[in-house]
């Protein structure tokens, strides 16, 4: 074990039934800077505590920084953040929503009791973070989806994708990979057990005890399907042509001819490859996440989820999760993007620089380098990097293989006024992108 410093404060904030009062009843400023997400979904009976008072949670119910949420021993709530992480709160839980700054990376939740599933968006800020805290330990990640769970002073962590670093209080740390658990007493200053691999009945357990579904289900296997191809024309499965109602599986490579077209349907989410495009399509704990190569890829998607994110070059660009949105990528060449929101809101990330687009508006993207694939794997992979190499896009180049240029001292986003060809563009993107129920 090693010993990592810590600042951790405990949080004691035992469950109680609390009155419930009408969330009509309460007039409430919607300040976007304390957002930190919204209910996305409830099985009666939960409460939020907000400045005193106690609300009576449902699906869409804004969730701010310093909300305490309560289940009953009949209820269960879902909490989709403006970042894409999603929170499933269990049965007789508390849990308080102390920080979530999606821009700047930084999360910080406390669990006083009960259990929590947590799918977290990948950390790439330098200073970026997600902790969840209990009285007895905290949990780290980068970039998971793993389970909390304190009851009787003890807090156990159970991990079913990436890493989480796990501390007492004292700041003794473990690493927890996935498939694997460990466990902390309140008090122990000797720090949490030797992770061990998780048994079948405790994975399956922790999975079905945060489910809100009505038959719990754990993650769907690589070889199941993830979607359907509903548009098809002059595009390509791997090397094979695809045709409507063809099978979309995690990995798949999807092309288009200069004058073809490609539309895929995840859930309610929808993918558009234009013509003369090409990327690969990955599961994620959100939904799917897409490395465009090269072309238009175009989405609509309802607000929750599923969610896709797309990664071109090392630009990652993400639909705000909250509200329903549609929007494109274009990427003209490696080191030049053009992100365009026609509904909603696109968080773009570019090293530890970050924009937000606006409805309606778009942006020119410099990458700080271009990424060649040398083999396909999920830009969501902890070994991402050591499969891709990166060639600068400004200076002398240098090409690398699992290292990053440095981040540039210019802004690499640029606006462009929604005029001219940008609007026919988007005009072009809304037209694609209508919802199939829309008669």
């Amino acid at each position: 074990m090693k010993i990592c410093p810590s600042n951790a404060v405990v949080f004691v904030c035992p469950l109680a039934i609390l009155l419930l009062v009408p969330a009509a009843t309460i007039t409430l400023a919607d300040t976007p800077e304390q957002r930190a997400g919204e209910v996305s979904r409830v099985i009666p009976a939960v409460s939020i505590m907000r400045g005193g008072q106690s609300i009576a949670a449902d699906t869409k119910t804004p969730v701010y920084w310093q909300d305490e949420l309560n289940t009953l021993a009949s209820g269960r709530a879902r909490v989709s953040l403006d970042d894409g992480s999603i929170l499933n709160l269990g049965s007789s839980s508390n849990l308080r929503v102390a920080k979530h700054d999606a821009g700047a990376q930084q999360t910080e939740l406390a669990v006083g009791l009960g259990k929590i599933r947590v799918q977290a968006q990948k950390i790439s800020r330098p200073n970026g973070k997600f902790e969840v805290r209990t009285p007895a330990g905290v949990a780290g990640v980068i970039g998971t989806d793993f389970y909390v769970d304190y009851e009787s002073n003890t807090m156990s962590v159970v991990v079913f994708e990436g890493k989480v670093k796990f501390c007492n209080l004292a700041g003794v740390c473990v690493e927890v990979g996935a498939g694997e658990m460990s466990t902390v007493r309140q008090d122990d200053t000797s720090g949490p057990a030797v992770p061990t691999q998780t048994l079948a009945g405790m994975m399956s357990g922790a999975v079905a005890s945060t489910s809100l579904e009505i038959s719990a289900q754990a993650a769907p296997a690589e070889n199941t399907p993830l979607g359907m191809v509903t548009k098809s024309m002059s595009a390509h499965i791997g090397s094979s042509a695809s045709s409507e109602g063809a099978t979309i599986y995690s990995g798949d490579y999807l092309s288009t001819d200069p004058d073809g077209a490609l539309q895929v349907r995840v859930g309610n989410l929808s993918i558009d490859l234009k013509g003369g495009s090409s990327a690969h399509i990955f599961r994620a704990t959100y939904g799917v996440v897409m490395a465009l190569n090269r072309g238009t890829l175009a989405y609509n998607k309802p607000s929750g989820q599923p969610n896709v994110v797309i990664v071109a070059s090392d630009v990652r660009i993400t639909p705000v999760v909250s509200v329903a949105s549609s929007g494109s990528v274009s990427v003209s060449d490696p080191c030049n993007l053009l992100i365009q929101s026609q509904r909603g809101q696109i968080y773009v990330q570019v090293g530890s620089q970050s924009q937000m687009v606006e409805q309606g508006k778009a942006f020119r993207v410099r990458p700080i380098s271009s990424v060649s694939e040398n083999s396909s794997v999920s830009p969501d992979a902890d070994n991402y990097e050591a499969w891709h190499s990166h060639q600068a896009c400004e200076g002398p180049t240098q090409t690398m293989k699992g290292a990053r240029p440095k981040s540039p001292s210019y802004s690499p986003f640029t606006a462009v006024t929604t005029g001219g060809a940008i609007l026919i563009t988007i005009i072009a993107v809304h037209e694609a992108l209508e919802s199939p129920n829309r008669p």
